[in-house]
């Protein structure tokens, strides 16, 4: 059977690409309410799920493969696949990192009092961040991929909070619960940073500049 048109399979990569970070969302999404509510089951389904990112990765690198092998794009159609193959490693990254949340949750420790609106604003930022990734993946919208770094920058003055709130010396709840909170608000930060990257390369793909030589 031929491949799919050139156009058509790079349509289908984007359309791929959003139900990826759709999917690593909706998976950070329901580790953080796994995580603030101690609800082990649905951590568990978070874990059980990961599986689907990984899944969706694959396929974007086979059709990016054929597009490859079969059309030899060249110019923006080439910096498109190419950055189709890089941001589809980033969201599944992203998922390995709502995976880790997930895990955390599963081990049932509840998180203190003194950090709980913190995860629980750090989850909001960073599912927002990850549904834009999406629309810009699925749109190729310069301007709102521009936008997630300013949304980013919320998420990095919420993960330097914590470190003023564990220096505290009056911090309660010893070294061990600190370093799980730390790792905790890593996940959150690294996955921003993630969905930023994945629009960064969208931005790329569609203009051929970096986003910091572009003025909007």
């Amino acid at each position: 059977m031929p491949p799919a048109p050139l156009p058509q399979q790079l349509v289908e990569l984007s359309d791929l690409l959003g139900q990826m970070c759709v999917t690593a969302a909706g998976a950070l999404r329901h580790a953080t309410t796994a995580l603030l509510e101690g609800r082990e089951r649905l951590a568990q389904q978070v874990v059980a799920g990961d599986a689907k990112v990984d899944a969706l990765r694959a396929r974007v690198e086979e059709l990016a493969t054929d597009a490859l092998l079969f059309h030899a794009p060249v110019a923006g159609d080439l910096r498109v696949v190419v950055a189709a193959i890089r941001a589809a490693g980033d969201i599944e990254r992203m998922g390995d990192l709502a995976l880790h949340v997930a895990q955390a949750a599963e081990r049932g420790r509840p998180l203190p009092v003194e950090v709980r609106g913190e995860f629980a604003e750090m989850g909001r930022v960073a599912v927002e961040l990850a549904l834009k990734a999406a629309e810009v993946v699925r749109t190729r919208n310069v301007v709102l991929a521009m936008q997630l770094d300013a949304d980013d920058d919320e998420m990095d003055v919420l993960h330097r909070h914590f470190f003023a709130v564990l220096m505290e010396q009056d911090w309660p709840h010893g070294v061990a619960s600190a370093v799980d909170i730390t790792l905790l608000a890593r996940y959150y930060e690294r996955y921003a940073d993630h969905a930023v990257v994945v629009a960064h390369r969208t931005v790329y793909a569609v203009t051929g500049q970096q986003p910091d030589t572009i003025t909007i």
